[in-house]
């Protein structure tokens, strides 16, 4: 059975509803056989929320509409556990994600890791809309001390770039299986914005499964116009508790094997 796709919102201003539309359009028509369920976390703007009914029912999508906002993690987890109660895979795709050809789902649904077995969670390559690399999988920097985008701003044809690899991966675009979501759970929603796909890469490897990037799975990324320049105090201060929650949860662990030369 098709994955559900879970698209968290978060609307402010028109051009983020306008790209909610061009990420949900361009799903149905380059994967028509995924159900699209968008979960808004309390947007603020009243005028754009009225849209989102219209909007879901002309292309075919659930909606959710949460009372408040609550951060990523927990919008996200009323997604997950939709598509773990009813036995679909979850595919996280963000609202500012956008679709450029067909194939993309099948490549990630085929997915496997270096021991033959589907993937349990699988990442695709992300491009910001000049082409540069946006997201090739995730690695842990000895020299910052933290983790970021593989070859991120690179050109999108490096050859480095398409080929396969068993590492972390973004939310913004991630398949969870739905054996992931029974035996490894949902987001930990200690983490109110930021990082918790990571640390849900982190569980996944931790159990013996594999996070794999996959290299013929393409979407564009608009990642700069949601995120802007006006962030919230309150999500400025969820970003930062949870990158603290990260050092905290894994004191001791051993990032070594996410460790590139980038």
């Amino acid at each position: 059975m098709p994955a559900l796709a879970i698209v968290p919102t978060y609307l402010r201003k028109p051009v983020e509803f306008e790209l909610l539309l061009r990420c949900l359009v361009s799903l149905t028509q380059t994967a028509p056989d995924v159900t699209p369920v968008v979960v808004d976390d309390g947007s603020p703007a009243p005028e754009l929320v009225a849209q989102l009914e219209p909007l879901t029912r002309e292309v075919g999508a659930r909606l959710v509409r949460k009372p408040q906002n609550t951060g990523f993690s927990k919008t996200v987890n009323t997604g997950l556990a939709i598509a773990r109660d009813e036995g679909r895979d979850a595919l996280l795709v963000n609202q500012d994600v956008q679709f450029v050809g067909p194939g993309w789902y099948e490549a990630m649904d085929a997915c496997c890791g270096p021991d033959g077995a589907p993937a349990a969670v699988v990442g695709a390559k992300l491009l910001f809309p000049n082409m540069l690399l946006q997201h090739a999988g995730v690695y842990y920097s000895r020299f910052k001390r933290g983790f970021d985008h593989r070859w991120r701003m690179g050109p999108c044809d490096l050859p480095e770039a398409d080929v396969p690899a068993a590492v972390p991966v973004t939310g913004a675009l991630q398949l969870i299986r739905h054996a992931s979501l029974v035996e490894i759970g949902l987001y930990d929603e200690s983490f109110d914005m930021g990082w918790e796909d990571v640390d849900y890469c982190v569980r996944t490897f931790a159990a013996g499964r594999f996070c794999m990037y996959e290299p013929k799975a393409v979407a564009l990324h608009h990642e700069s116009l949601i995120r802007g320049t006006d962030v919230q105090p309150l999500h400025e201060q969820w970003y930062y508790a949870s990158r603290d929650r990260l050092w905290s949860k894994y004191t001791d662990h051993d990032f070594a094997r996410f460790a590139h030369d980038a």
